[in-house]
């Protein structure tokens, strides 16, 4: 049985990713264990019709695989999310997906951290588990 890397998994989107700085050799970093991504997702529901409360609503932290990262950035396009770009262990890439709701009563925040897995302890600390 053959498995196909990452970068050959999501080649058709490679136009899209490569404006994001994500490459096929990124991906493939990112899926070899040496790393670990953890997803927070932050909800805001639209307060007095004007704006949105100052704390998320709902919060949410997750360990995500590779192939959920790359998933996530493929999707950018499609959905006109803000895209913020950090530094990370693996090189600059992005680390927060902003997106509303059609109606802009909802707005959406999901923020990546990349660490290597050596420091896996430090990631925890740093989101509050």
């Amino acid at each position: 049985m053959i498995t196909a890397t990452l970068s050959q998994e999501f080649k058709e989107y490679n136009g899209a990713m490569a404006k994001l700085n994500v490459f096929g050799s990124t991906l493939d970093d990112l899926n070899n264990g040496n790393y670990i991504i953890t997803l927070a997702t932050r909800i805001w529901y639209l307060r007095n019709l004007k704006n949105f409360s100052k704390n998320p609503q709902a919060v949410e932290i997750e360990k995500i695989t590779a192939r959920q990262y790359a998933c996530y950035i493929s999707s950018v396009g499609f959905f006109n999310d803000r895209v913020k770009m950090n530094y990370t262990p693996i090189g600059i890439i992005p680390t927060r997906l902003t997106c509303y709701s059609p109606d802009r009563s909802i707005k959406i925040e999901r923020t990546f951290h990349v660490v290597e897995r050596a420091n896996e302890i430090l990631l925890m600390r740093k989101m509050g588990k």
